[in-house]
């Protein structure tokens, strides 16, 4: 291989779907890349469900947008519902039908974006995975870094031009910057249950994605390829232990559907949610990404879609260095992308996660107005769906200097 091409290796820590995006888009620019993977194999995450347009637009010319979505489902319309009047609030994604090439959010599980890209990648002579390797430091050379993972007890070196750390809320490569997660945790724990259950064939109002109002509380109903998924809060005073037994989730499930059998539980977890940002992206030749650089609610999806967005925007920062522009454009990166992640990403989701569980009735009212405004608008309606969709974070984005 050209020697000037390997000395542009880019050494990618964490087999997310942020950090193989970032690998995809490299080597889609001709640049090498090693990614680095604590586990020992690629994970089966089942954190994140919701690809939106602006996301699969980034992922279409590689061919992997096709592929997720041959693996998930179309949601053309998603809604607010309510359980105890059956009105609904329906968002047509259609509506974009001329700022995309896919006007629906699909319902995927993130594991399968992951899966498709080592699997398209692989076998690329400028793609290189090592499974097990935990990355342990980082040491800055004059035109370079060196990173030290652990494999199999023993150490051993990656060299490279510039470190992506994609590796998550607890990123090894964020704490080689003496770098905190700043701002706030919720008070209120997300609990995510997915079931093989064919809901559809029992409820025929709910779409692929449902935001459910009860009386006095809120869950989500979403469909994945196979299985339905929930999300809810513990009760108050509830503890995580408690919320997560097997009688609560069941409980949650009959509240939904009522069941004479148990319900065949696929997967749960609690969540800590968090509204927290790095000072900065980047510090000399090691950048961050996803959730080592920032973290917000998941209410509304955002979470994952932005991490590969912030990808995409690095890549394309990192491609104009490696290719002689001013190493400033990377600095440019870092302020781009956390203005987006704190005035774009954490501003919506956090109002989603208020929306969501507002207990207030006339608050619960006014917001109920509010939601069907804006879907008997078009305008108000497109203008809510290109924030939503997060095509108007990625058009910002641009604009920021």
């Amino acid at each position: 291989m050209n020697q000037r091409i390997m000395s542009d290796n880019v050494v990618i820590v964490g087999a997310g779907p942020v950090g193989l995006s970032a690998a995809l888009f490299l080597v889609a620019e001709g640049i090498p890349v090693t990614v680095l993977e604590a586990a020992p194999v690629l994970p089966e995450d089942m954190r994140a469900s919701t690809f939106h347009p602006a996301t699969l637009d980034m992922l279409a010319s590689s061919g992997i947008a096709a592929k997720i979505v041959a693996e998930g489902h179309k949601a053309t319309q998603w809604q607010y519902f309510r359980a105890d009047t059956k009105d609904a609030a329906i968002f047509d994604m259609r509506v974009l039908a001329d700022v995309t090439a896919h006007p629906f959010r699909l319902q995927c599980e993130q594991f399968r974006l992951t899966k498709a890209i080592v699997a398209e990648l692989q076998s690329h002579p400028l793609f290189t995975i090592h499974f097990g390797a935990t990355a342990v430091s980082c040491d800055e050379t004059a035109d370079g870094v060196r990173v030290t993972a652990r494999i199999e007890g023993r150490d051993e070196a990656f060299p490279g031009r510039y470190v992506i750390g994609a590796d998550g809320a607890k990123s090894a490569v964020r704490g080689w910057l003496g770098l905190d997660l700043v701002g706030e945790t919720y008070t209120r724990t997300s609990i995510t249950v997915v079931v093989d259950y064919p809901f559809e064939r029992h409820l025929g109002e709910m779409l692929y994605v449902n935001y459910v109002w009860t009386a006095d509380d809120h869950y989500s109903l979403m469909r994945v390829r196979d299985h339905w998924r929930t999300g809810f809060s513990p009760k108050a005073g509830q503890s995580i232990a408690d919320a997560v037994a097997d009688e609560s989730i069941q409980a949650h499930l009959n509240r939904i559907l009522p069941s004479r059998t148990p319900y065949p539980l696929v997967h749960k977890g609690a969540y800590t949610i968090h509204k927290r940002i790095a000072d900065t992206f980047r510090r000399g030749r090691i950048l961050l990404a996803g959730d080592a650089a920032h973290l917000n609610s998941p209410s509304g999806g955002m979470g994952m879609n932005s991490g590969i967005h912030d990808a995409a925007e690095l890549v394309e920062s990192l491609v104009q260095v490696l290719r002689g522009a001013d190493d400033a454009v990377l600095d440019r990166y870092s302020r781009r992308r956390r203005t987006i992640a704190i005035e774009d990403v954490q501003a919506q989701s956090d109002a989603n996660y208020k929306r969501h569980r507002e207990k207030d009735p006339v608050k619960r009212e006014e917001i109920w107005r509010d939601l069907k405004t804006t879907c008997a608008d078009r305008d108000k309606l497109r203008a809510f769906l290109m924030k939503s969709s997060m095509i108007a974070s990625v058009a910002r984005a641009a604009t920021i200097p």
